[in-house]
């Protein structure tokens, strides 16, 4: 899933936290050994996708939660290896969990399709909706997900909201809490694979499930995993183990018509043009968002697959039309701007140099094009697998907080093996 760092504002662990820490830590030493810890007040588990393969989840800890699908990339899809990870978890008497990568699709549907998907489902088993996708993250969207879960399921589903802990700070997330919505958060602190103590949360109580590490490590698993403590009450007791029975299929949307602010055919004729070969079909489906990646990598654009202003006046051959400022109306967030103007919230803040909790105001005029408000640079590195920005930073001689700004970078603890960074 992620990659999260501990910020200077969170706290140590507290007195009544060392014992957790202890035993974590005992916890992570067994894992390593290829042994999976006994059940306790605090459990060691794992979470896991596509990217593990066909990973032996005998192997992993007392609970898995394993991806189901997302949105992310324009349309609702099912993780590949999600079936086979779900019945092995449950074969294996695991306790499990289910996660979806929240995206584009409209979260009432996507709840619809998430609940039609559910395998080996049991009630109890933590149904999480993943707010890292930045550019689509808000407490209505986590709320309208969330309420038509419990719909489908029962006002008592165990339901998630999954991020990390610097975003239980960057909105207001009190209505989603005061609904019972259970908190899984991601903090890294060090992640040297250890338990590093309990990170603070915002608008919570307290966490169910902290993702403490993004390197830990199990015996015959050649690669590093997300690896969790699970709180007393963060799993519950089901007794069906069939799949959810579903009384209307939803079909997965794929948009149409109109996507980033522009018509869609126009788009795929744009790229026609450029020597793309796309049906004309209105839909912007995989091959029209993988010919505009393709595109904006060859001309030096953001490469987000959204063909907004600046990759629709650069199709076009006129960069002069691309909208250069947005006026901030009432009610607008980042995220919102975003959508409108089909430039990500996390370009934006880093031209007009908005940082956490980034806070704007209506009547205000926010760049959307131009310099970064930090030097750029014409250095690059490749991630690789394992790396962290902090890992990076030292490796380099710079910091962190330089990587975010020169790369727009949205969510410091997620970065991709493969992608490259200007430093």
């Amino acid at each position: 899933m992620s990659r999260r760092h501990r910020s200077p504002h969170e706290r140590k662990p507290e007195p009544r936290d060392m014992k957790r820490l202890l035993t974590a830590g005992f916890v992570s030493t067994v894992l390593c050994m290829g042994l999976v810890p006994a059940a306790s007040a605090d459990t060691v588990g794992h979470d896991i996708s596509r990217w593990q393969g066909t990973i032996n989840v005998s192997a992993l800890g007392s609970f898995v939660i394993v991806k189901a699908g997302g949105s992310d990339i324009g349309y609702y899809y099912t993780d590949p290896m999600y079936v086979r990870n779900a019945k092995a978890v449950r074969a294996t008497g695991k306790q499990l969990g289910h996660y979806y990568y929240n995206g584009y699709a409209d979260p009432t549907a996507a709840a619809n399709s998430f609940v039609n998907g559910l395998v080996s489902y049991q009630p109890g088993d933590p149904l999480v909706y993943d707010a890292e996708e930045s550019r689509f993250v808000s407490p209505a969207k986590v709320q309208a997900w969330v309420q038509q879960v419990r719909s489908r399921l029962g006002a008592d589903a165990n339901v998630y909201v999954y991020m990390s802990s610097s975003v239980t700070r960057a909105y207001n997330w009190s209505s989603v809490a005061a609904s019972g919505v259970k908190l899984w958060v991601a903090n890294y602190g060090s992640n040297n694979g250890t338990y590093h103590g309990s990170p603070s949360v915002a608008y919570w109580d307290k966490w169910l499930i902290h993702q403490y590490t993004s390197v830990g490590r199990v015996s015959g698993y050649n690669g590093s995993l997300d690896t969790n403590l699970a709180r007393s009450g963060a799993f519950g007791n089901g007794s069906t183990t069939s799949t959810v029975p579903v009384p209307t299929p939803v079909v997965a949307t794929v948009p149409h018509g109109t996507y980033s602010g522009y018509p869609v055919a126009q788009t795929q004729r744009l790229l026609n043009a450029k020597g793309y070969q796309l049906a004309v079909d209105d839909y912007y489906g995989p091959g029209t968002r993988a010919a505009v990646r393709d595109y904006q990598s060859r001309h030096g654009l953001e490469v987000d697959g959204y063909a907004g202003p600046i990759t629709q006046a650069s199709l076009s051959g006129n960069p002069a039309v691309a909208a250069r400022s947005y006026t901030v109306a009432r009610g607008d967030t980042l995220s919102r701007i975003g959508a409108k103007t089909g430039v990500p919230w996390t370009t934006i803040a880093n031209l007009n140099g908005i940082r956490a909790p980034y806070l704007i105001y209506p009547g205000q005029t926010l760049k959307l094009t131009g310099s970064s408000t930090v030097a750029s640079s014409s250095r690059r590195y490749t991630i690789r697998r394992g790396d962290t920005l902090s890992s990076i930073a030292r490796r380099l001689g710079t910091t962190t907080s330089r990587l975010v700004a020169l790369n727009g970078i949205g969510n410091p603890n997620r970065i991709y093996t493969g992608h490259t960074l200007n430093y």
